[in-house]
């Protein structure tokens, strides 16, 4: 399966609210950084459930895709999301890198 695919299917399954479908196209050991000094978020599947859960349930986010790069195994979506917010539109970049057909490492920068 090619990056993009993997990185779109996550898409199709965060609108959807679809958390297992979702969580499916993360690798077990999933990093997710703050891309602006490189921290960790986030690691590892079962946190990434947890914080997810909420998003689905509670707040029914939304990622409108504004722009897609790919490059090699990397995925970089600029997005704007809504429902994290309450009636705000957050700008946001994601650079997915893919490996062995899971999204592995995960790096977020926020306007």
């Amino acid at each position: 399966m090619n990056c993009e695919k993997i990185v779109q299917n996550q898409l199709d399954f965060y609108n959807a609210h679809n958390l297992e479908g979702f969580i499916s196209t993360y690798s077990d050991d999933i990093t997710i950084y703050n891309l602006i000094d490189n921290t960790v978020m986030l690691k590892g599947k079962e946190t990434l459930k947890e914080k997810y859960y909420e998003r689905f349930e509670v707040l029914k986010v939304h990622a409108e895709l504004v722009n897609r790069i790919v490059i090699g195994n990397k995925v970089i979506d600029h997005e704007h999301v809504t429902g994290l917010i309450s009636d705000e539109i957050v700008k946001a970049v994601a650079i997915y890198e893919i490996e062995d057909s899971l999204i592995k490492r995960v790096w977020f920068l926020f306007e």
